[in-house]
């Protein structure tokens, strides 16, 4: 990849598909991650502190598993887990409502309940900007957050028809804090049944780069199905790259990506 990349034009077109991918887990998702660092988030709403889970009480909702106090709030939370979840994917208020629209990991134990939501920060910082304006951040952090990722794309056209299709914001679902727009209801219900199947590797980030131990955003109209898994590229380069050799690029990047993951998103 030429060492423009990053003053390339196309990288500001598609910075805030680079944004959104950033919830997608692990290299395709096949296990949930854990919401709130084990936090319980029935117990910090009802009982306004913070209450680690039991290991005995898990429940897994929209690609994440929170972790119970008991069995009365697992209970709870199943019966309507939209109510108990933090809102924007567990991500910093703050920071996604604030200038840069940043998804930095929050610290479950900073928090604020307003209306029986819960909204949490990465620190006191954080929720201290939030205290004197929280309608603005919210506000903000919402309209940022239900920004669809792949420009709108249907997720599971990628690998079913192998073209993108445009989704529909009426099918819209949520999974580990991105949130996709699929073209009808059977593509959001395939999708329910086998996330795995149709998330794409590397949170969506260009797999040549990612070898190459750099995060670059993957462009939604440039990209390969291999092997049933789904692939983004920066640019045609870089694909051509890939197919010239796809299985030592994606042994690269598998050993490269448990730390990229884990790097906080370029303002």
């Amino acid at each position: 990849m030429h060492m423009t990349t990053f003053l390339d034009r196309r990288f500001v077109r598609w910075l805030p598909v680079f944004v959104l991918l950033l919830g997608t887990v692990k290299v395709f998702a096949e296990d949930s991650e854990l919401a709130m660092k084990g936090y319980c988030p029935v117990s910090i709403i009802t009982l306004n502190r913070p209450v680690l889970g039991g290991t005995s009480f898990r429940s897994v909702y929209q690609g994440f598993t929170y972790v119970l106090a008991d069995a009365e709030t697992k209970a709870k939370f199943e019966a309507d887990p939209a109510k108990w979840v933090p809102q924007f994917g567990g991500f910093c208020t703050t920071a996604l409502g604030g200038s840069y629209g940043n998804r930095i990991t929050a610290d479950p134990t900073v928090y604020r309940v307003r209306e029986g939501k819960l909204y949490l920060f990465s620190s006191e910082r954080a929720r201290n900007s939030f205290d004197p304006n929280p309608d603005h951040y919210i506000s903000q952090a919402t309209e940022r957050f239900n920004k669809p990722a792949l420009g709108g794309h249907c997720l599971v056209s990628y690998v079913n028809q192998g073209k993108p299709v445009p989704g529909d914001a009426k099918y819209a679902d949520t999974y580990a804090g991105v949130v996709y727009h699929f073209a009808d209801e059977s593509a959001r219900a395939a999708f329910r049944k086998e996330p795995a199947k149709y998330l794409p590797a590397y949170g969506g980030f260009c797999v040549d780069g990612i070898a190459n131990e750099k995060r670059f955003p993957g462009d939604p109209k440039t990209f390969t199905v291999y092997e049933d898994h789904l692939y983004f590229f920066f640019d045609d380069k870089a694909k051509k790259t890939f197919e010239a050799n796809p299985k030592e690029m994606i042994e690269k990047a598998n050993t490269q990506w448990p730390v990229l993951r884990r790097a906080k998103p370029t303002p």
